[in-house]
């Protein structure tokens, strides 16, 4: 599973607050959809990405070769820090687990060692690394299915002294709950509200699934791929199945785990939302808490804090290699692509780290509101990614047809996948600001919460002005290429010596789709076009 290692209180606790504004069927209605969201989004990345792999291409890459620069370069910038966003999510969520609520030196002492060992981590050799992650993975999907199979004994009376609980919180106090106002339009503005809360725990789910499989790990062995292929294909054959397989088994056990905390708590119970000011309870802690199951409730609040823990690392993984590629293919300082003997980027860690000082803000602020806001700073800025990965398909598909070029491979939920992303993108963006509607308990004024879910439009807008009007990085011409495939380096007008040819051994030529006419300019760091010696 591509996104095992950032399974934590997104899927555990980001759920309990799409539970509470719109009940257990409009929750579970909600992952239906945002699975199959994930599911065209992740096979319109997947197109662009098996016709001209590369390492980091979804995050990085591929907006420079398809789209504006400063439209990829905004948008490279908003994936590094929204990923490191999710650290400071994590964290507070991990406190909102252990129901420190309240601000204070408590507080304070515990997300100093969270952040000690989140950071911490990501300071070791890169090989250990990668193998404790594969041993918190398994951590946090036996803890998914185990709270699931719990819920099934609840619900079916598979534990002693306890009647069975069935679907009796869809009767009472109702499958679907209302927003704003009574009635159908209620249940519809709370069905979308619940579409926004939920999405936390998708949010760059497709992103990261094809970013996955772009790696050199993900690769078919070589003796199963024809020789006359060339070597191309290792990558273009391994995509498109590994993205299908991920996109399964992240959308399956996020549905059923959807159904069962509908199961386990009512959304009128207080504990989900703090009695409405922000964050609460993970449904399953509600549950099994209700059920009087000794020692089983402190077990699976253990179980959700190392979740929350190891996908705090993840995040902050993923975020400081996005950062690293960036330096290394020239769109950022490139001091943050010096590496240690351990191979680890330290520079890039530790500018990433630095997001998770905003934990810190629960020391003044109560956790359940701190955390919040961070949700809606996330998914918001996932609105935003999901939106540019769309355009980039859509430019990638013109550009092949405009040529005469056919692709790689191509899925049937394409072209009409990537315009429904767009669609239910701008939607979901353009809603943020429900948030504030109600009145509630929440800290700040309206206007604050309003403002909230649509920072990230103007930081990206900056950063594309900023990009636009500032020529701080190298305009490299590109002559015209009609065919592609390759997974290498393409033409550039004086060759220099690479920065980092280790990062991207590619062989061959990129060869580039061009404009109409003529040449065209692509903000590209001399790295991308230099053969490796």
């Amino acid at each position: 599973m591509a996104v095992g290692p950032t399974i934590g209180t997104g899927l555990f606790i980001g759920a309990g607050q799409a539970l509470a504004v719109g009940g257990p069927a409009s929750l579970l209605l909600s992952y239906i959809v945002l699975s199959f969201l994930t599911f065209v989004m992740t096979t319109s990345l997947a197109e662009v990405s098996t016709h001209m792999p590369f390492q980091h291409g979804t995050l990085v890459t591929n907006g420079y070769l398809y789209i504006s620069s400063s439209l990829a370069f905004a948008s490279a910038y908003l994936r590094w820090y929204t990923l490191a966003l999710f650290v400071p999510y994590e964290i507070t969520s991990a406190m909102v687990n252990l129901g420190l609520w309240k601000p204070g030196s408590t507080i304070a002492i515990r997300l100093a060692i969270i952040t000690i060992i989140v950071v911490g981590f990501n300071f070791l050799p890169e090989k250990l690394f990668k193998s404790s992650e594969r041993l918190f993975t398994a951590i946090k999907i036996g803890t998914m299915a185990t709270l699931f199979v719990l819920t099934l004994a609840l619900g079916l009376g598979g534990i002693d002294s306890q009647p069975s609980w069935g679907f009796k919180y869809w009767k009472h106090p109702g499958a679907m709950n209302e927003y704003l106002v009574r009635g159908v339009w209620g249940r519809f503005l709370a069905f979308l509200q619940c579409l926004l809360d939920g999405s936390i725990a998708f949010t760059f789910a497709p992103e990261l699934i094809v970013h996955q499989a772009e790696m050199p790990a993900s690769l078919v062995p070589e003796s199963l791929v024809p020789e006359s292929l060339g070597e191309t294909a290792l990558f273009s054959a391994s995509i498109p199945s590994i993205v299908i397989s991920d996109v399964a088994q992240t959308a399956f056990p996020y549905i059923l785990s959807s159904l069962a905390m509908g199961v386990m708590a009512p959304f009128n119970e207080t504990r989900l939302t703090n009695n409405g000011t922000g964050s609460g309870f993970s449904p399953y802690l509600i549950g099994l808490k209700d059920a009087n199951i000794q020692i089983i409730p402190t077990i699976a609040m253990v179980a959700i804090l190392l979740s929350a823990v190891a996908s705090g690392r993840s995040f902050l993984y993923l975020s400081s290699r996005t950062l690293c590629a960036m330096s290394e293919l020239g769109h950022a300082p490139s001091i943050f692509s010096t590496r240690n003997r351990w191979n680890v980027p330290y520079l890039a860690v530790t500018a990433s780290a630095v997001f998770c000082c905003l934990a810190f803000i629960a020391v003044k602020v109560p956790s359940t509101i701190m955390n919040i806001y961070l949700l809606r700073l996330v998914t918001s800025a996932g609105f935003i990614s999901s939106l540019v990965s769309c355009t980039i398909h859509r430019h990638f598909d013109r550009r092949l047809k405009v040529n005469g070029i056919a692709r790689r491979h191509s899925f049937s939920s394409q072209p009409l996948g990537s315009y429904l992303g767009m669609v239910i993108s701008v939607l979901l963006l353009l809603s943020g600001g429900l948030w504030a509607a109600p009145k509630g308990n929440l800290i700040g004024s309206r206007a604050a919460r309003l403002i909230t879910p649509y920072v990230n439009i103007a930081v990206f807008v900056l950063l594309f002005l900023f990009h636009r009007f500032q020529d701080f990085l190298p305009v490299v011409k590109i002559e015209r290429h009609l065919e592609m495939g390759g997974r290498g380096h393409g033409d550039r007008e004086e060759p220099r010596k690479p920065r980092a040819p280790k990062m991207y051994p590619h062989r061959g030529k990129l060869d580039v789709i061009p404009e109409s006419s003529g040449t065209f300019e692509l903000r590209l760091s001399q790295t991308m076009f230099t053969e490796p010696s």
